[in-house]
């Protein structure tokens, strides 16, 4: 019986991988995933129980949003997330989608090839084994094992220490500010008790707030002697390279972080992080859960993302002109790039009737066809396009999704 264990790595406790996880979360749960049929008929959005279960909840406890959100933080923090697909007792149909958080795990084959994966759930302390072909299994650096990717404690372990160190020696400062400021010495002989009384009322009458003025009148019998701190310089240097280095290993920078990228900026984040992880869903949904018969007839499962949402106004209204003119987006979606409400009957596509093929310009110049004559050889019989066709309207209006004008 062969298998691989997972690595009982912890990042829990950091900061700075926290944020890191609740910003490619919150991205990932942003994710639509559809049902998606591209056949001799064409492309068509499947809006059957499965889509509205994938959609809108994977069970009765988690919407679509926060199933992905779970899955991308397991990802991030362990490098592999994990869903358990259940299904109604007659195997018929899907029930529900439930990501899970394992204390432990494991991946292996039985003696007859049958690939299982055995876990100890969080929520209840339980173990359990089911198939693998029943979990939806995405994971990260997955450079290393067979079945698993590679946790990410050792490759950070160093950095996470220092920075840990640094912030130790920070608190330290803050500490030591609250120290001793200087001591009062007194010539004459006096018991604790008197001594701590006069100390009292030395720091009251002068080191309070209200002191004004900032000056102290002691008598022969007492001398204050002030201790000079000099406060460390804080390395913020060495601080923010250490921090840019985790960064680099998540492929994230402080502006992601802190929502303050450019057009440009959100583009590389996408296309570096959010969108690999979409990909690897879209091809784990599509494999676990459709049959061979309905991947055969051409059907999948994709996680999408509205690329335009963190694009500038003027790119959304340069490129929704583009996709609009062409019949690619509706009246209500072209509102919507623009931050504007949908409107009644809007749910239509428009297409110009400005362009022509390359070879048939002649055709819409001068109605004939390449100047050939007709079947009896007169000109005057040869195939014409009625101008007042193209002056009349300039937009025609087509079917949502697909058809014929």
């Amino acid at each position: 019986m062969r298998g691989e264990y997972a690595a009982n790595g912890n990042l829990d406790d950091s900061d700075i991988i926290g944020a890191i996880t609740n910003c490619i979360a919150v991205n990932v749960g942003k994710l639509t995933p559809q049902i998606i049929r591209n056949d001799k008929n064409g492309l068509q959005i499947k809006d059957d129980y499965l889509a509205r279960l994938l959609s809108l909840r994977w069970s009765p406890e988690l919407s679509t949003y926060d199933a992905l959100y779970k899955m991308a933080a397991q990802l991030i923090r362990r490098s592999n997330a994990f869903a358990i697909v259940l299904y109604t007792e007659d195997f018929m149909r899907i029930k529900s989608i439930v990501p899970v958080t394992v204390r432990t795990y494991r991946i292996y084959e039985d003696d007859n090839g049958t690939v299982l994966f055995w876990f100890i759930w969080d929520y209840d302390g339980k173990a359990y084994t089911i198939p693998y072909q029943s979990v939806i299994h995405i994971k990260a650096r997955f450079d290393k094992k067979r079945f698993m990717g590679s946790a990410p404690d050792p490759q950070l372990k160093n950095t996470l220490e220092l920075i840990d160190t640094t912030g130790e020696a920070l608190r330290n400062i803050v500490k030591n500010s609250a120290n001793l400021k200087g001591y009062l010495k007194y010539n004459n002989f006096i018991d604790e008790e008197e001594l701590k009384q006069k100390v009292r009322d030395f720091q009251k009458a002068y080191m309070d707030a209200s002191n004004e003025g900032g000056l102290a009148g002691l008598d022969n019998s007492t001398e204050f002697h002030e201790i000079s701190q000099k406060a460390p310089t804080i390395p913020t240097l060495q601080i923010q390279f250490l921090r840019e280095n985790v960064y680099r290993y998540y492929n994230v920078n402080e502006n992601i972080l802190m929502s303050k990228f450019t057009e440009a900026e959100w583009n590389a984040f996408y296309e570096s992080v959010i969108e690999p992880i979409a990909l690897q869903l879209s091809l784990e949904f599509t494999f676990k859960i459709l049959t061979e018969r309905e991947r055969g007839f051409g059907n999948r499962i994709a996680f999408t993302a509205n690329r335009l949402q963190y694009a500038t106004l003027q790119t959304r209204a340069s490129l929704g002109s583009i996709l609009y003119d062409r019949g690619i987006i509706t009246i209500n979606e072209f509102r919507e790039l623009l931050y504007y409400e949908p409107i009644e009957d809007g749910d239509v596509r428009m297409v110009s009737l400005n362009y022509v093929k390359a070879d048939d310009q002649s055709l819409y110049q001068t109605g004939q066809q390449d100047n050939k004559t007709g079947s009896e050889g007169n000109p005057q019989n040869a195939a014409r396009v009625p101008q007042n066709y193209f002056l009349d309207r300039a937009y025609i209006e087509t079917r949502k999704k697909g058809g014929v004008a």
